[in-house]
């Protein structure tokens, strides 16, 4: 079961994952208070705010079941933050079908960057183990637009926003463009890793642009990265608070050159996860500094 704050907007973390997610059965919005049915819902008392639960389909083979508006108290049942949430009941879209390997791994990596991305989190039927990913650890950013642009180009741009780091001239290319306009340059800190900015043309672009305008991206990715002292933490659940620390002093600045790279050329930035970051997100990332 996905559970994700009050009124988020499901198909669109959907639409980033599956080109053809769509409402099967529209969810319709009641004043009227309903009963919670079924047994994945069993013990949680609903709010009024939904009339019926719909049924999102994600594919061919995936449905998820809801929104069903919880309280704060029943989350709180669930071990989550006490305020208002959704939650969706994850579903095979044939009861006779199984879904195993690389399709359920699909959906489940979904599941897990849809409640990162939202601040939410996945309940398991047997409620043993409540999975909450941490949302500032998507950290990562890549811009993909129609123009391309050379280290030397790049590296005044991306400097002020990496403020402390030192940019070896060996990262930069004599030449005007690298081989077909690659490059990378790399920002190193003394405590918290470094960043790199790593600029390529590539036709296999992530799923979310397709729910684009053609005009809105283009083929160039500039992929600004950030690669912790300690590599392993990346995936760990619970990082040690030096990680944390670390990152919270780089994302800004991830966020700042990102941002000034979009101005000089245009296009649309994903995050690590495969969801737009929309401008004004973009700003809010980077006036998150550090303390």
């Amino acid at each position: 079961m996905l559970v994700v704050p009050r009124g988020t907007d499901v198909l669109a973390l959907a639409a980033a994952w599956f080109p053809g997610a769509a409402w099967s059965i529209p969810p319709v919005q009641a004043g009227a208070s309903g009963r919670m049915t079924g047994a994945r819902f069993r013990g949680m008392a609903a709010q009024p705010a939904t009339g019926s639960a719909g049924l999102l389909q994600l594919d061919a083979t995936m449905t998820l079941h809801g929104p069903i508006a919880l309280d704060a108290d029943a989350a709180r049942e669930l071990g989550l933050a006490p305020r208002d949430v959704d939650a969706y009941a994850l579903a095979s879209a044939d009861p006779a079908v199984r879904l195993q390997g690389a399709a359920m791994d699909l959906v489940t990596g979904w599941l897990v960057a849809a409640a990162r991305r939202s601040g939410g989190a996945i309940v398991p039927a047997d409620r043993a183990r409540l999975v909450q990913p941490d949302p500032s650890a998507a950290v990562d950013l890549t811009l993909w637009s129609a123009v391309p642009m050379s280290a030397h180009e790049a590296v005044p741009l991306v400097r002020p926003a990496l403020h402390g780091a030192r940019i070896g001239a060996g990262e930069v290319p004599s030449q005007a463009y690298a081989p077909e306009g690659a490059f990378s340059v790399t920002a190193v800190f003394e405590y918290d890793g470094a960043v790199t900015v790593r600029a390529d043309r590539s036709t296999d672009v992530p799923m979310v642009l397709s729910t684009l305008d053609w005009r809105e991206y283009g083929p160039w990715a500039y992929h600004v990265v950030w690669q912790p002292t300690s590599p392993e933490e990346l995936t760990m659940d619970q990082p040690s608070p030096l990680h944390v620390i670390a990152r919270s002093r780089v994302s800004p600045g991830i966020a700042r050159a990102t941002a000034a790279l979009w101005r000089a050329v245009g296009g649309s930035v994903v995050d690590s996860m495969g969801f737009l970051v929309t401008p004004d997100e973009l700003r809010e990332r980077a006036s998150n500094i550090a303390r």
